[in-house]
C-alpha cells in the first residue's frame, strides 16, 4: 500500500509539472477558430467598377467550417482517454498470503471491460494520438471548392442595365486547400479501491496544426470586364492579366496547450454464465481552451455500461454510452463493440467497431463509424506497450484516413 502511495504522488507530481510547463492557449491574441471565417478580411468584396458601391459577402468556406468546434469535438472523443480496466488484475490469495495475478487478455485500447484492477492495485499510462484529417463531409479537405454569384440579385437590382446585363452571370468561386492535424498525449493514473470499483484520473495535452491556402476568383462569361473585387479587398490580385478579378490569402497556425481534464469510475455489480456487466461515468472538466479546439467548451458527462466475458483465449466486449454535452459541443451516443484474443500470454490481438451517433440531424457528423486494429505486449513484469489504428468505414463528419494510438502502462 505505501508503495502505491509513492506512485500515486508521483503521478500527481508528474502531472502537475506538466500542467506548469505547457501554455493553455498560443501567444497569439487570435484564437484557432477564427482563421478560416477570417480569410479575405472576413468578406468577399465585390462591384462592378471600381466607383460603384461595394457588395460585401461572407466568406462561403466559414459557413461550411461554422461547426469546425463541434466536428472537432467528435473527433477529440475517437483520441482514446486510456482504459481504467488496465491489463493485470491482482487479487489476494490467503492460502499463499499474497497478492495474485488473474489470467486474462491483456485487454484493448479502445474499449473498456468488466473485470477491475483489484483493491490496492494501481495503475499509470501515458499514451499519444496521432491524426491527419483528410475529408469533410466526403469532400477532401485539400480540394474544397465553393461557388456563388459574383454580386447578389438584390445588389445587382440597384446597377444599371448595362452594367446588369454585363455582370449578372457573374461567378465568385472559391478555393481552399487545408490541412489539419491533432497530436494528443494522455497522462492518465487508475486505482481499485475495491475489488469492484475502480477510479481513475486522465489529464490531456494538446496540438492542433491547422494550414490553409485560399483563392476566390470571379469568372466572367462575356468579353470585356464585368463583377470585380472591391481595390480596398484583402489579398486583391494586382500581378494578373485580368487584376482585380481574384483574392489570394493563407495562414498556417497551431495552438497547444493543456487539455481537459478526465475524471471517471467503474463498477464491476453482476456476473452470469454468458456476460459479466459493469457501469462507468466519466466527468470531462473543461480546462483546455476551445476556441484552439484543444478541449470542450462546456463540461461533459458520460454514463455508460459495459459488458464483457472471457471465453477461453477470447474475450468479447460491449460498451455503450450517451455523452451529455452543451450545444457547442453536440450531445452523442458512442459504443464500441469487439473483442480480444490472447496470442500468448505476453501478446493480445485487439478488434473493434466503433460509433459516435450525434442527434442534431443537421448532416454534421450524425453517424460516424470507426474500424480499429490493436494489439498489447507484455515485454517485462507489470509492463505493457500498445498501440491501435482506427480506419473509417463512412464518411459522414470530419475524418482522417487512420487514426493512431500508441499507449504505455505500468500496473504496481
Amino acid at each position: 500500500m505505501k508503495g502505491c502511495r509513492a506512485w500515486a504522488r508521483l503521478m500527481a507530481v508528474s502531472v502537475i509539472a506538466a500542467c506548469s510547463l505547457v501554455p493553455g492557449r498560443r501567444l497569439e491574441a487570435k484564437s484557432l477558430d477564427q482563421f478560416i471565417p477570417g480569410l479575405f478580411g472576413g468578406s468577399l468584396r465585390t462591384t462592378i467598377c471600381p466607383r460603384c458601391t461595394v457588395e460585401a459577402q461572407e466568406n462561403p468556406a466559414s459557413q461550411v467550417f461554422s461547426s469546425l468546434s463541434a466536428e472537432i469535438a467528435t473527433v477529440l472523443s475517437q483520441a482514446p482517454v486510456p482504459s481504467a480496466s488496465g491489463s493485470f488484475r491482482f487479487a489476494w490469495d490467503p492460502d499463499l498470503d499474497t497478492f495474485v495475478r488473474y489470467d486474462q487478455s491483456l485487454g484493448a485500447i479502445l474499449a473498456n471491460r468488466v473485470e477491475t484492477l483489484g483493491r490496492g492495485t494501481a495503475e499509470v499510462s501515458v499514451s499519444y494520438t496521432h491524426a491527419d484529417f483528410d475529408t469533410l463531409e466526403g469532400t477532401s479537405l485539400s480540394a474544397m471548392r465553393f461557388t456563388q454569384p459574383a454580386l447578389s440579385s438584390a445588389y445587382l437590382a440597384k446597377l444599371p442595365e448595362p452594367d446588369r446585363l454585363r455582370a449578372q452571370s457573374d461567378v465568385l468561386q472559391t478555393r481552399l486547400s487545408l490541412s489539419l492535424s491533432l497530436d494528443q498525449i494522455f497522462l492518465s493514473g487508475a486505482y481499485g479501491l475495491t475489488d469492484s470499483l475502480d477510479v481513475s484520473a486522465a489529464l490531456s495535452l494538446t496540438r492542433v496544426h491547422m494550414q490553409a491556402s485560399a483563392q476566390a476568383e470571379i469568372l466572367h462569361p462575356g468579353t470585356g470586364y464585368g463583377a470585380v473585387f472591391a481595390t480596398d479587398q484583402p489579398g486583391v490580385c494586382l500581378d494578373t492579366p485580368f487584376p482585380f478579378r481574384c483574392a489570394r490569402d493563407s495562414f498556417d497556425e497551431s495552438a497547444f496547450g493543456t487539455g481537459d481534464i478526465f475524471l471517471r469510475a467503474k463498477w464491476h455489480f453482476y456476473d452470469t454464465e454468458y456476460a459479466d456487466l459493469a457501469v462507468a461515468g466519466v466527468l470531462t472538466i473543461p480546462t483546455g481552451n476551445a476556441e484552439d479546439f484543444l478541449g470542450f467548451h462546456d463540461p461533459t458527462f458520460t454514463p455508460s455500461i459495459i459488458l464483457s466475458k472471457s471465453f477461453g483465449r477470447i474475450s468479447p466486449h460491449l460498451n455503450v454510452g450517451y455523452a451529455f454535452r452543451s450545444g457547442k459541443d453536440v450531445s452523442q451516443a458512442e459504443w464500441v463493440a469487439g473483442a480480444d484474443f490472447l496470442a500468448f500470454k505476453w501478446l493480445t490481438l485487439n478488434a473493434d467497431f466503433i460509433g459516435f451517433h450525434d442527434d442534431r440531424r443537421d448532416g454534421i457528423n450524425d453517424n460516424v463509424v470507426q474500424s480499429a486494429l490493436g494489439f498489447k505486449i507484455n515485454p517485462i513484469g507489470r509492463l505493457v506497450i500498445g498501440g491501435a489504428f482506427q480506419l473509417p468505414l463512412n464518411r459522414d463528419g470530419l475524418r482522417a484516413d487512420v487514426i493512431y494510438t500508441g499507449q504505455i502502462a505500468y500496473t504496481f
